[in-house]
């Protein structure tokens, strides 16, 4: 229930990876429990995206949020980051095309995130100061094996970080990202004016 009230959406299966990584417990199946949200009225089918749940009553959601997903792609993290993010922008009043331009430029940076990651959890911080969206995703660095990496597909013409990259620059105002080469860390951090 409190991952419905931070703005998570998603299925049944995202729900069991969250739950599994939030507590540390391995969570088979979450639809039982969520049917039984879904009949006590505290969560609904989304309107939109067949086959997820949302919470249905009204969330607040402060202006400031920080907190970590998995680094393993299995648990889900980009979904829950780009359900929580889209719940947070729309509380906070942010028109739908801001919504849209944020989302996909934050699913592109939590894929390369999650794509070069570590696998060790990963650090979101995303808040409103002064009309700006601010945002900081931080992942720690798996060591580079570029022949392999380029053998598991990393490298491809249809694949590129450079891709990811053009969007991201187009859709914010401004972004950069920092390696820290010591702490085998990537910290990527984003902002865009509020319309």
């Amino acid at each position: 229930m409190k991952l419905g009230r931070e703005g998570c959406q998603g299925t049944a299966r995202d729900f069991a990876a969250w739950a599994s990584f939030v507590t540390g417990q391995p969570v088979s199946d979450a639809a039982p429990m969520l049917q039984t949200l879904l009949g006590q009225g505290v969560f609904k089918m989304h309107p939109d995206i067949e086959g997820e749940f949302m919470h249905s009553g009204l969330v607040e959601i402060p202006k400031r949020q920080e907190y970590q997903v998995s680094g393993n792609l299995r648990d889900s993290p980009i979904q829950m980051v780009r359900s929580r993010l889209e719940t947070f922008l729309r509380f906070h009043g942010a028109s739908e095309d801001f919504v849209m331009d944020v989302s996909i430029a934050t699913t592109e940076a939590m894929e390369n995130a999650v794509k070069y990651s570590d696998h060790s959890p990963i650090s979101i911080l995303y808040f409103i100061e002064d009309g700006t969206f601010h945002i900081r995703i931080t992942n720690r660095l798996s060591e580079v094996r570029l022949e392999k990496d380029i053998e598991a597909g990393k490298y491809t013409s249809t694949t590129t970080l450079m891709r990811g990259m053009m969007v991201m620059v187009k859709l914010f105002d401004e972004m950069d990202i920092e390696i820290k080469e010591d702490e085998k860390m990537a910290v990527f951090s984003a902002h865009k004016r509020l319309a």
